[in-house]
């Protein structure tokens, strides 16, 4: 009874592409949110790609350090949303309303929901920025063990 309850609940469980990056102090600030995340009871990190350096895109500022991760959870889209953006503001995150490019301490963005096309909460996914910019295709590409098309 315990395997049929078990299996049952991981074919509800949402599977979901992030990507982590961050220019303050990179490596402590993604090792403290990807702690938070291992920490959470709610959300499971599957996978972890390689690390990857990049310049900072549409900002002066430090290098970025960008990885992706494979995750999951039981969770709706708007939930984990919401719990990445705790975590990322646990991490020292401030948001600029009016400025979306600037240098941020964790950055956790969701940009592959369940393999889904269309849009999300008014997000486009798979986020077109995945073919667009290295520093999200490449990670991505990786841990989904394609080539990659650019």
């Amino acid at each position: 009874m315990l395997e049929l309850l078990s299996r049952e609940t991981k074919a509800h469980m949402n599977k979901f592409y992030v990507l982590v990056g961050s220019n303050i102090n990179p490596e402590a600030n993604i090792k403290a949110g990807l702690s938070k995340i291992h920490a959470h009871p709610d959300i499971n990190i599957v996978k972890k790609s390689s690390y990857y350096e990049s310049e900072p895109y549409g900002m002066e500022g430090d290098n970025f350090i960008n990885l992706v991760i494979l995750m999951e959870s039981a969770k709706d889209f708007s939930e984990v949303e919401e719990t990445l953006k705790h975590i990322e503001s646990k991490c020292g995150r401030i948001r600029d309303p009016n400025n979306k490019f600037t240098s941020r301490t964790l950055d956790l963005d969701i940009i592959d929901w369940n393999g889904f096309e269309g849009k999300i909460n008014g997000k486009k996914f798979p986020d077109p920025e995945i073919k667009k910019r290295t520093f999200v295709g490449t990670p991505y590409f990786e841990l989904k063990n394609v080539e990659q098309l650019f």
